[in-house]
């Protein structure tokens, strides 16, 4: 069987440390090319074997004769990669386009072969809350709070994008991970969205958003730039909770009227901690990335439909879209 032959735009840290070391591990796929416009990412693009480095992805498009191509590079180049790209298999990181970008979308022209990189979907631990919910462990859910905290300068050692106001900040950045982990889990499209902004270091680096759903349930997430990374889920119902508190730890249920045992709790999420701190590549990371890559690869090869794919994509912009414009309004936006 031929080998699939992928390329890279954009090397960056999450390139380097995840998007290439997932292609090394699918079976029956080659990294060949990667692009980038800085001399120091062409430079340690330069340092994988078997790999062809070009400064500008027209040229590694034209002459690397791939079967997909991975998008690492900063939101602000998306639309134009996805363009350029038309014609073979996508795989983007999130955001898919930055919100003030979504009338100049024409999938004549964009193709639609494209898979969105929502890698939290990939997590078993997150897979597990999902399938809890969906089995009625919380009966009908009426809650969900998502924490997520990025350590921005440790994710920042090769660029610092996120911090400019032009590739759109934390609601793109982590609010479309954020909405589409709830409805994901909760298996339900929001009909209304709040977004407030503040400023504790950087501006507009911290955002409440609320989501509400035609079923009651509400979700929350508290998404922010800091000096630590942190990230939790908790699901509630009138049958109980389910939550997780860490993503390298164990998920936890806690029918309603019952009292969790702290130090059986505390026991089952130190084991599992210990499990993985033996074993980085099967953290949060790097493994939900790979198995994100690994099912592009396969619809690549089998011709399958992208899951998640163009329509969770556009979906998840409008409601970031959405987002923006109620953090601008003080209102809640319904999604268009």
């Amino acid at each position: 069987m031929t080998a699939l032959r992928f390329g890279i735009a954009g090397f960056g840290r999450l390139a380097r440390q995840s998007y290439e070391p997932a292609l090394r591990g699918v079976p029956d796929a080659a990294l060949v090319a990667i692009a980038d416009p800085l001399p120091e990412s062409r430079a340690a693009a330069g340092r994988v074997p078997g790999v062809r480095v070009y400064d500008g992805l027209g040229a590694m498009l034209a002459e690397a004769r791939l079967d997909g191509v991975l998008v690492a590079s900063p939101p602000s180049t998306h639309l134009a990669t996805w363009r350029a790209a038309a014609g073979i298999a996508v795989f983007m990181e999130k955001p898919l386009v930055l919100s003030h970008e979504l009338d100049a979308i024409d999938l004549s022209a964009h193709g639609t072969r494209l898979m969105i990189d929502f890698n939290r979907r990939f997590w078993p631990p997150y897979e597990k809350v999902r399938a809890l919910v969906a089995a009625g462990a919380v009966g009908r859910p009426a809650s969900l709070h998502f924490q997520l905290h990025l350590d921005v300068l440790g994710w920042s050692t090769v660029t610092q994008h996120r911090l400019s106001e032009s590739e759109g900040g934390v609601l793109h950045d982590l609010g479309c991970h954020a909405i589409d982990l709830a409805m994901w889990t909760l298996d339900e499209a929001p009909d209304r969205i709040t977004a407030v902004t503040t400023t504790v270091r950087w501006a507009g680096d911290r955002v409440r958003l609320k989501l509400g759903f035609p079923s009651g349930a509400v979700a929350t997430a508290d998404l922010a730039y800091g000096d630590r990374t942190r990230e939790r889920l908790a699901v509630e119902g009138p049958a109980g909770r389910v939550r997780l508190d860490e993503p390298n730890l164990a998920v936890h249920v806690e029918p309603a009227g019952t009292r969790p045992s702290i130090f059986g709790s505390r026991c089952r999420d130190a084991a599992v901690f210990a499990y993985r701190a033996l074993r980085p590549s099967q953290r949060v990371g790097r493994a939900s990335i790979r198995g994100a890559i690994a099912a592009f690869a396969r619809a690549v090869r089998g011709g399958g439909p992208f899951e998640p794919g163009l329509a969770e994509a556009l979906r998840n912009a409008r409601l970031v879209a959405a987002s923006v414009r109620s953090a601008a309004s003080g209102h809640a936006e319904a999604p268009t």
